[in-house]
């Protein structure tokens, strides 16, 4: 069955389809999230017969698109801290808890012997990628590890390049082109050995919660609701674990 799955950088990049079914349910996702996703959406075309049309993005990217945009059926965030915001301004409800964005160190190959902890990541010389705090939970989330148990200013200095996607910080250090990079177990998991994975402790920082809600803009409102409630349901929790984003 085919689905329309989008990935954009920009925030105006690409819009939504003009002309869409009448049963097209239109999904805001972190892109971090898409592991997850992406099966539970299968399965749910697969039940109702209609399709979804997913746009994935950095959570504060996809949270612009849906405020400039005034469209869409569901949102699904990689932190509440993104979601609570549309609630706020009355655009988003039934906001549901569907899993933990949990952090870790991941190390390229290269540099597996040199970090080991956070403390190493303030370490002279070495190249490190960081989420865009603006962008996704995981940057809120390092800037916060940092603060309560690394060197910001030393890891800062060492910081090449800042990324708005999980995906793309798993790239960085896969690739070798950083060292380390704060980000999420999920991520790492599809890079296999290319990628070391340094926990971190979890007095350091409080792991971000994944939701979903329904935006106020939505066109098929029961059928959102439907997908939503798949993605809370104990087959969607098992989803979200099997991604890696279960319970710390």
């Amino acid at each position: 069955m085919m689905r329309l799955s989008l990935v954009f950088g920009p925030v105006l990049s690409l819009g939504l389809a003009a002309a869409a079914p009448a049963e097209t349910l239109h999904v805001y996702s972190g892109a971090g999230l898409r592991p997850a996703i992406e099966p539970l959406a299968d399965a749910f075309e697969a039940r109702t017969g209609a399709k979804l049309a997913i746009e994935y993005a950095g959570t504060g990217q996809i949270l612009a698109r849906a405020r400039t945009t005034g469209r869409g059926d569901v949102f699904i965030a990689g932190t509440r801290f993104f979601s609570d915001q549309l609630e706020a301004e009355g655009r988003l409800s039934g906001v549901v808890a569907l899993g933990i964005h949990g952090a870790a160190i991941g190390v390229s190959q290269a540099a597996a012997d040199r970090v080991t902890g956070i403390a190493d990541l303030g370490r002279p010389g070495l190249r490190l990628a960081l989420g865009d705090p603006q962008a996704m939970a995981l940057g809120r989330t390092a800037d916060e590890i940092m603060a309560r148990c690394g060197d910001p200013e030393a890891i800062r200095a060492n910081t090449v390049v800042r990324a708005t996607t999980l995906q793309q910080l798993a790239m960085y250090v896969a690739s070798g082109d950083v060292d380390a990079a704060i980000l999420a177990r999920s991520a790492a998991l599809p890079h296999g050995a290319r990628i070391a994975l340094v926990p971190v402790p979890a007095e350091c920082y409080s792991a971000e919660e994944i939701t979903a809600g329904l935006l106020k803009s939505a066109d098929a409102p029961d059928l959102a609701a439907a997908f939503i409630a798949l993605l809370a349901s104990p087959e969607g929790r098992a989803a979200f674990e099997a991604a890696g984003f279960g319970a710390e």
